[in-house]
């Protein structure tokens, strides 16, 4: 059996981004392709450090979470194969983010078959942080010319 990992990135141009007007990256999709296999789980990894948004430590107490530049959001992620068949239940992004333990424990749990399957990744946002990042699937395909 071997192991394939495919990236699919969502939001990349928010790296670039300077002006305040985040409206594009808040509720969009993206579209890409999973190779053959069984599909056994994906994970989402964060660009953004969300740390690295809170503002300097003014000494005064405790950070208020209405000071973050864009505020406290949630956003629920659907991914669906061709069919409209929804891979995962629509959950909020931190299902997909690390939550410690193992590299294949933080994996969202997948048992689908791919048979170079074109996806789409949705995603909405309630609030004005845009998610910036990849999700990468775990693919196990046995030994065959895929």
């Amino acid at each position: 059996m071997k192991r394939v990992y495919k990236r699919i990135i969502v939001n990349k141009g928010l790296l670039k981004e300077t002006g305040t007007d985040f409206t594009s990256y808040l509720n969009n999709e993206v579209n890409g392709q999973l190779p053959k296999g069984e599909v056994k789980g994906v994970k989402f990894v964060s660009y953004i450090d969300e740390m690295a948004l809170l503002p300097p430590d003014s000494g005064s107490g405790p950070v208020s979470y209405n000071a973050l530049p864009f505020g406290i959001t949630h956003t629920d992620v659907f991914i669906t194969d061709t069919r409209s068949n929804l891979l995962t239940e629509p959950t909020d992004i931190r299902d997909y983010q690390n939550k410690g333990g193992g590299y294949l424990e933080n994996f969202k749990q997948i048992d689908e078959t791919s048979e170079n399957d074109e996806i789409t990744i949705r995603w909405e946002t309630y609030g004005d942080m845009p998610i910036c990042g990849e999700f990468i699937f775990e693919i196990h395909q046995s030994d065959c010319e895929c």
